[in-house]
């Protein structure tokens, strides 16, 4: 006898899950989750919070949608620019969550509405510029510690003034030496240094003088 509908199509569909449904188009399977936002204002900043039971396409559209905003909007103040990567991070848990639901599957009876639309994924957002911000800062950091700070001073011409005072100059300038190395002991300035200058702060309690590290000075030859 003929078989007239195949053994593939004739076989029971896989049971759906309707423990919950989605609160916004009435679909399962469905989960309780929460996705996380967060504002950075300077000063102050405002924490944002969506909490609801979604099936995967609306609760990937609210992830996405909060995660994008924050990527923008979540950097601009020294504690939010702390707590902006921990709420991305909190969102992508969520985001692991979505990936166990099935598609969605309308109610057999009742109202059901269609999902939202999750659209393109985050990184395919203009919002995604927003993860350079971090990358730009430390950047920023790296930089100057490479260019900036006491390795910077080597190579400079100085010039002694009134007292115990010096001053950077040019080196094409009248000059009394050049930094030759930065240390902190000037026991540790190489042997044919012609003197040390010795850089330092005063303490807030006291007006004692504190040193910071010492200028190696040596001829302009010597560099």
């Amino acid at each position: 006898m003929t078989e007239l509908i195949p053994p593939h199509l004739s076989a029971p569909l896989a049971a759906v899950d309707r423990t919950y449904a989605c609160e916004n188009c009435g679909c399962s399977p469905a989960a309780p989750m929460t996705f996380r936002g967060h504002r950075g204002m300077i000063i102050v900043m405002q924490f944002l919070k969506n909490k609801g039971v979604y099936c995967r396409d609306c609760g990937l559209a609210v992830f996405r949608t909060m995660t994008s905003r924050t990527l923008v909007q979540g950097w601009w103040g020294w504690a939010s620019f702390i707590i902006t990567p921990f709420i991305l991070l909190y969102n992508l848990f969520g985001r692991l969550k979505l990936n166990k639901l099935a598609t969605p599957v309308p109610a057999p009876e009742g109202w059901a509405g269609a999902p939202w639309s999750p659209g393109r994924p985050v990184y395919q957002r203009p919002t995604i510029v927003g993860a350079l911000v971090p990358l730009a800062v430390v950047g920023v950091f790296v930089y100057a510690a490479a260019t900036g700070g006491d390795s910077s001073k080597v190579g400079q011409c100085i010039r002694a003034t009134t007292g115990d005072s010096v001053l950077f100059v040019d080196c094409d300038t009248a000059n009394d030496g050049v930094v030759t190395k930065v240390v902190d002991d000037e026991d540790q300035c190489p042997s044919d240094s012609i003197g040390t200058v010795e850089e330092f702060h005063e303490s807030r309690y006291g007006g004692s003088k504190i040193t910071d590290d010492y200028l190696c000075i040596g001829t302009s030859e010597q560099v």
